[in-house]
């Protein structure tokens, strides 16, 4: 009973510790129960807006997070298929495909390279 204890605390994914962080993904997942419903799938992207802004929230903090949940709501319209082949990557589950991966604001994130020489 322990060992499983343990496994599950092990496997468990660390919980927000920023404030803001908390507040913004309170507020995103009552959205989600409570207004998202009514809509009845009206967002052309996948992952939905809502749970983009989630993700990137989570992933990148709340300020970049706040500001890249904003870019895609304002992307999020009737004419969006018709930038397909332009800026988005395809087509999954009948929906628009842009993750957040795509769409970091400040450019693709540099890993650091230990690797080369210093001059």
């Amino acid at each position: 009973m322990a060992l499983l204890a343990a496994f599950l605390i092990a496997v468990r994914p660390p919980l927000p510790t920023s404030p803001v962080k908390i507040v913004l993904g309170a507020a995103v997942s009552v959205y989600q129960k409570t207004l998202s419903s009514l809509q009845g799938g009206a967002c052309n992207f996948s992952p939905s807006c809502s749970h983009f802004g989630n993700e990137a929230i989570a992933k990148y903090g709340a300020p970049s997070g706040t500001l890249m949940a904003a870019d895609r709501l304002m992307r999020c319209n009737p004419w969006a298929p018709y930038y397909l082949g332009r800026y988005y990557h395809g087509i999954r589950n009948n929906r628009i495909y842009d993750p957040i991966d795509n769409n970091y604001i400040f450019g693709p994130i540099k890993e650091y390279d230990d690797t080369r020489e210093i001059p």
